[in-house]
């Protein structure tokens, strides 16, 4: 979890959006509740501003429907201002907080990010994990080029269940052809 939801370095400001825009503050030792959402009209207006003056920004982008787990007590502690500007359902054990991916761009700029998004979904289903590259990356826009957005994976063990789907790929030509002695003597 990152302990904000942006970064500064030189003329780049990075985003991450998704449930690090979550703020949570702790109501006593060891409990948190959420108690706002990044980023406030103003916060927005300072990133587009920093845009306009042909800052770069990065969005590092998770899901486009993201959803935050939380006891239904906890949730019962959230502010109103984050009630309004969220979505929470609850199942009666846990509260589901709701956050929308790029809800705080202007829409034309939200709508490259989230068909940036969809089509790392497409990307993501379409490959073995191990092939997939640990940060997927926008090709630069002629629209506000100093706008990229970024999906970060974070890699993982190659384990059975994923080597499994990298040997299809890898070798679903050649499944046809013949076995070697190894395969067909245990």
């Amino acid at each position: 979890m990152y302990s904000s939801p942006i970064l500064r370095h030189g003329n780049t400001v990075v985003v991450f959006d998704g449930p690090p825009r979550l703020i949570w503050s702790a109501s006593r030792p060891g409990h948190y509740a959420p108690c706002g959402l990044w980023p406030s009209p103003a916060e927005a207006a300072c990133v587009l501003d920093h845009l306009a003056d042909g800052g770069n920004v990065l969005v590092m982008l998770s899901e486009e429907n993201s959803t935050v787990p939380m006891y239904v007590e906890e949730a019962a502690a959230i502010p109103a201002e984050l009630a309004d500007r969220i979505e929470v359902t609850t199942d009666g054990a846990l509260a589901y907080l709701h956050l929308t991916a790029l809800d705080w761009l202007p829409d034309h700029l939200r709508q490259r990010g989230l068909r940036f998004l969809r089509e790392t979904v497409r990307v993501l289903a379409s490959l073995p994990d191990a092939f997939l590259p640990p940060l997927l990356l926008e090709e630069p826009s002629s629209e506000a080029s100093n706008l990229r957005f970024a999906r970060l994976r974070t890699v993982r063990t190659l384990t059975e269940d994923r080597i499994l789907p990298l040997s299809d790929y890898l070798f679903a030509p050649a499944a046809s052809g013949p076995h070697t002695e190894w395969e067909t003597s245990s």
